[in-house]
């Protein structure tokens, strides 16, 4: 990984700006065509902050460039990576863009300012870095000996201060060698008894994961905020679920406890035109008024909260989404029984095997983490308008439908054979 050091400076003349207008993409406001363009300072395009400057660039910021002849611009650079540009957004006084995220492979510390004429007006900066970001953690839980992928962005360490993985309890730990820009790996140490955060320091910044990791040994024993469903009925988890099919708990040898949940088409492979698929493929919960998700965890927001299981896949997955459907007591409950929601339920689609063809978790559980703010697509992979609150009294988990990137119709040999467990709704902690 590159260790050099980048500073922190931007240079700018002094101005306000409290808003601007934009009356046209197209039309040319008779700046002259050989005109250089002016930065005057940047500014946040926030109207609550139109009393403030920018005085350092960083990557993936959007901001307002004010100045004088910004309409002769046609193209952007910061450092070597291009902006887009949207000619709504530029005007000869203001132009609005979003600096690139991807960490240029040399730095120049330069805006380059392309004109309709040719030239190449260049503006010095000092270039900077962001804060490391977290989008995804391969497993929810600690073990010892067990390696944990993170997924993000600006893992950047210095020579100074290399990337730094804090566990709950204060533990820390180094990345393993093969560390990227986007992706660290680390060996779970001994000793990790807490469930907490997860942490990564670089030189730019701090940051959480947004959800506790739990110690193993409050997942081997249910003890879990938000539990749903363990498929043991330890600690006041649900044992089943209410509706048609409540899941085929099962005992299975591995590092989890007790029962996992099964989804295998009954051993049968799947090809060519796929059936109705429900048996062995579908837990139901569809609970009565007073006993439902939403009396068990209360003030959900949607904003703030994610389902997550641990997964084992053990059969290489070819096709279909495994879908993750929150239902109202409106849409189905225990005295309104029915299964015409499936098709039309906001729900969240994972599909791995459209990135990694012949998907398997490897011989090991992996989390599968859900923001609520993701649930946005049909099993067929049409757009909805998401979920609300009420929406969050039953679930339904199948292993079934087109999704995004499945032609069921022409669906290569598949056997499937899924378990899943530890089925909880969290609360972002940090």
């Amino acid at each position: 990984m590159n260790s050099r050091k980048f500073k922190t400076a931007l240079l700018l003349s002094a101005g306000l700006l409290t808003g601007f207008s934009f009356v046209s993409c197209d039309k040319d406001e008779g700046t002259d065509s050989g005109a250089d363009p002016v930065i005057r300072y940047f500014r946040p395009t926030d109207a609550a902050k139109a009393d403030s400057m920018i005085v350092n660039l960083s990557l993936g910021q959007t901001i307002a460039m004010i100045g004088e002849n910004l309409d002769n611009i046609v193209g952007i650079k910061f450092n070597d990576q291009e902006v887009a540009l949207n000619p709504c957004y530029i005007t000869p006084t203001a132009v609005i863009f979003t600096t690139p995220v991807a960490i240029p492979g040399k730095v120049t510390n330069t805006l380059y300012l392309t004109c309709k004429n040719g030239k190449v007006v260049e503006y010095p900066t000092e270039t900077i870095l962001p804060a490391p970001s977290i989008d995804n953690l391969s497993k929810g839980y600690l073990k010892a000996g067990d390696i944990v992928t993170i997924k993000g962005n600006y893992f950047i360490p210095t020579e100074d201060t290399p990337i730094q993985i804090t566990l709950p309890g204060g533990v820390t730990v180094s990345p393993e060698e093969g560390a990227t820009y986007t992706t660290l790996t680390f060996k779970v140490p001994e000793g990790i008894t807490e469930t907490g955060a997860v942490q990564i320091t670089s030189a730019f910044g701090v940051t959480n994961w947004p959800y506790d990791v739990i110690a193993y040994d409050d997942l081997k024993e249910s003890k879990v905020e938000g539990l749903l469903f363990d498929f043991d009925g330890k600690n006041g988890a649900m044992a089943t679920a209410n509706g048609w099919r409540p899941g085929y708990p099962v005992d299975f040898d591995n590092e989890l406890s007790g029962k996992a949940c099964l989804f295998d088409n009954k051993g049968a492979a799947l090809e060519g035109e796929v059936p109705w698929l429900e048996d062995n493929m579908t837990l139901n919960y569809w609970p009565n008024a007073s006993e439902n998700i939403l009396t068990k965890i209360l003030g959900v927001t949607i904003e703030d909260y994610a389902y997550q299981l641990e997964m084992y896949v053990e059969n290489p997955w070819t096709g279909l989404c495994f879908a993750v459907q929150p239902t109202s007591l409106e849409a189905v409950s225990e005295s309104n029984m029915n299964n015409q929601y499936y098709n039309t339920a906001s729900s969240y689609l994972y599909e791995p095997f459209i990135s990694t063809p012949d998907f398997t978790t490897g011989g090991q559980w992996i989390t599968l983490t859900m923001p609520l703010t993701q649930f946005t697509k049909t099993i067929e992979g049409k757009s909805t308008d998401g979920l609300k609150p009420d929406d969050l009294a039953g679930l339904t988990i199948r292993w079934a439908g087109a999704g995004t990137g499945t032609d069921v119709k022409a669906l290569p040999l598949m056997q499937p054979k899924l378990y899943f467990d530890n089925v909880r709704l969290v609360k972002k902690k940090y």
